[in-house]
């Protein structure tokens, strides 16, 4: 159950993400986006729900950085949530106003390099798990140990997530203020968790099951790049 002061300060949160939105939708339509409606409801939801997500990020090696600051680690639960909420209605706008439903049209091809929705799916399945157990309760149900081996999913659900928006993303649509500012986020948000994996690992002289994952990780992910990188 939420003390009042969570209550409090979620419900103020959610205001902020809204504005948040709104001026990414604002900015969209009128400046990024001009003449395209659907499409400015559909990058506004994606930008910021991506936006989000990377803070959500960056957040967990800020504490490491500065410990006095994981007192607020309530804030990054609410902006990877929030950060999923934005991707669901994204999902949703692109759905109905591009593809109106039809999941033929959506998967002509499971070759994600050829339809990068397949990566768009990924990252959304691992999110919307990863969201729906960003509760208290959840860490109680799952124990500790499960919740945090599961919640380490979020790196395969991220690098899904950029990959595909990296080949959807339409020719420079990054070009402006909203898309540095989630290429920012993005870059800070996988510079603290690269920094903190190897000064975790080293600890350990790398002989960790951590380190085994972790490395996996990039490799694949590196490996994936130069296909993306080709596509």
């Amino acid at each position: 159950m939420m003390k009042k002061k969570q209550r409090r300060q979620l419900a103020l949160f959610s205001v902020g993400v809204f504005f948040f939105w709104l001026i990414q939708f604002l900015f969209q339509r009128y400046f990024a986006s001009v003449g395209d409606s659907d499409g400015a409801i559909i990058r506004s939801f994606a930008f910021a729900g991506m936006t989000l997500i990377s803070a959500s990020l960056f957040s967990s090696a800020l504490f490491l950085w500065v410990p006095r600051l994981a007192q607020y680690w309530r804030f990054r639960r609410y902006l990877g949530v929030s950060g999923f909420v934005l991707i669901f209605l994204h999902v949703q706008a692109v759905m109905k106003l591009y593809f109106n439903f039809d999941t033929s049209v959506v998967y002509f091809s499971f070759n994600p390099l050829v339809n990068p929705i397949i990566f768009g799916s990924i990252a959304f399945m691992i999110l919307f798990l990863l969201a729906v157990t960003s509760n208290d309760w959840a860490v109680q149900k799952l124990t500790p140990k499960v919740w945090k081996a599961l919640h380490r999913f979020v790196y395969i659900a991220y690098i899904s997530a950029i990959f595909h928006f990296f080949l959807m993303a339409p020719s420079g649509a990054l070009n402006n203020l909203a898309g540095y500012l989630l290429i920012g986020m993005t870059a800070a948000a996988l510079f603290g968790q690269i920094f903190w994996f190897f000064k975790i690992v080293s600890k350990k002289r790398f002989r960790s099951v951590g380190t085994v994952v972790g490395f996996s990780i990039i490799a694949g992910t590196l490996v994936l790049a130069y296909f993306v990188l080709r596509a």
